[in-house]
């Protein structure tokens, strides 16, 4: 029987349309389950504060099978939507258990949470019959997940969802791989199931052809070809209709049904900006790996976290969202077999991408030109900050490693002796860069 590993996850998102007394049915489950992750976490603080133990899920998961022999409410609540719950109760532990550890940056203690607004639950496996071999021989089985979705000849499919029934369900795209688990997420705009699959990675290409972007506030990034992409400010644009909304919200009373109204305009106006950001970068993205056929991307590694502490740029660059494309550029990179890196961000404004050297004074954020007072090039900054990012990427074996330096990037004789290859060609990346004369 052959069997198939699968080792890369892929989410794939649809909208669902719940029925009004399915609806009421998912938002009971989701209070419950809002309760059930509060008591978790409350039963690892008393542990551990009364007898300094720490509290496993095996001993919840013991703790809740008791209660649903004991109790009617928890009976009426899918079990694995239970275990999917306290699952994501040990995961945020564990996180800070090994942020303790590290004893670096703040700690984030699971906090108190006043809502959830997803349920999620895995596809159990069970045994198939493909085929029999002969009369006598036994029956060939596969342990295979169970199917989520029933097709149906119309617009609307239908999503099994445990103790609720078939839920409809639209879905634009078909399915790729092992179903894992799926997730019921409340939004303002209304329900999306969220089915995570298991599918086989996928071969890399062989690195041929590269490009290297700078993210920025002024141009959302420039490549080292030099053309540069737009910022669309989505947060900035929309900030005024925001205030409206939260204007509109603070004039009336709290909890009414009206000022209920005009919360969910708010929350609604956000999520319409946020998929805007979405949208944006991931056709940015493709657009950088399929349009412009490169198969290899390189970017900074930067600390946004710690970037946003700047009061003067932390709202715009919350709005450029750069974490979210150094993510999303990662993730397109693994599905599609391409290549993404990031290289120590160290100086590539600061230093010439033509002749190496750096400027004897830095270079403040307000300057845009780069103006090299050694060998005389003039170029803009991300321009010439892209070029060096590319040159530090091209400077590593095979784009494995970011080991070499940017002097060693140029004198080709001296990268020889440091790496003890035959020649310095064997550094070399991309072809292309042999011949520039930027070299």
């Amino acid at each position: 029987m052959h069997d198939t590993r699968y080792t890369m996850k892929l989410t794939f998102k649809y909208p669902v349309y719940p029925t009004k007394t399915q609806e009421i049915t998912l938002l009971s489950w989701l209070d419950h389950l809002c309760e059930l992750q509060n008591s978790a976490r409350h039963d690892r603080k008393v542990a551990w504060e009364t007898e300094g133990e720490r509290v496993s899920i095996n001993d919840q998961q013991k703790k809740l099978k008791v209660a649903r022999e004991k109790y009617a409410d928890f009976r009426q609540v899918p079990q694995d939507m239970q275990i999917c719950t306290l699952e994501r109760t040990d995961k945020a532990f564990e996180g800070f258990y090994r942020r303790c550890e590290k004893g670096t940056g703040k700690k984030g203690y699971p906090r108190h949470r006043k809502r959830i607004k997803s349920l999620t639950w895995k596809l159990r496996k069970y045994t198939k019959v493909v085929r029999r071999k002969t009369k006598d021989a036994d029956k060939q089985t596969i342990r295979v997940r169970q199917n989520p979705i029933r097709e149906t000849a119309w617009k609307h499919d239908r999503l099994k969802v445990p103790k609720l029934g078939e839920v409809k369900i639209y879905m634009h795209r078909s399915l790729q791989g092992d179903p894992k688990e799926v997730t019921l997420v409340k939004k303002a705009s209304g329900w999306y199931a969220h089915i995570t699959c298991e599918l086989p990675d996928t071969p890399k290409v062989e690195p041929t052809t590269a490009i290297a972007v700078d993210v920025g506030t002024t141009h959302y990034l420039t490549t080292s070809e030099g053309q540069k992409e737009d910022n669309p400010r989505w947060y900035r644009k929309a900030e005024g209709l925001l205030h409206k909304h939260n204007q509109t919200m603070a004039r009336r009373k709290k909890g009414s049904k009206r000022w209920y109204k005009a919360v969910h305009a708010s929350a609604l106006h956000q999520e319409r900006t946020a998929n805007k950001r979405k949208d944006f970068i991931g056709k940015l993205v493709y657009k950088l790996f399929h349009h412009y056929e490169n198969n290899v991307l390189v970017a900074e590694d930067l600390s946004v976290s710690n970037m946003v502490q700047n009061k003067h740029l932390s709202k715009s660059i919350s709005d450029a969202s750069w974490a979210k494309f150094f993510q999303w550029a990662g993730n397109i990179a693994e599905r599609d077999g391409f290549h993404f890196h990031q290289v120590d961000p160290k100086n590539t404004s600061q230093i010439c991408s033509s002749c190496g050297k750096k400027s004897p004074k830095k270079l403040s954020l307000a300057i845009r030109t780069f103006d090299c007072s050694f060998c005389g090039t003039i170029l803009d900054r991300d321009h010439n900050a892209a070029r060096n990012i590319l040159y530090k990427a091209a400077a590593a074996f095979r784009g494995e490693r970011w080991v070499t330096t940017l002097y060693e990037t140029r004198n080709k004789n001296e990268a020889t002796k440091i790496s003890g290859l035959e020649t310095a060609k064997q550094l070399r990346l991309f072809d292309d860069l042999l011949t520039s004369p930027s070299l």
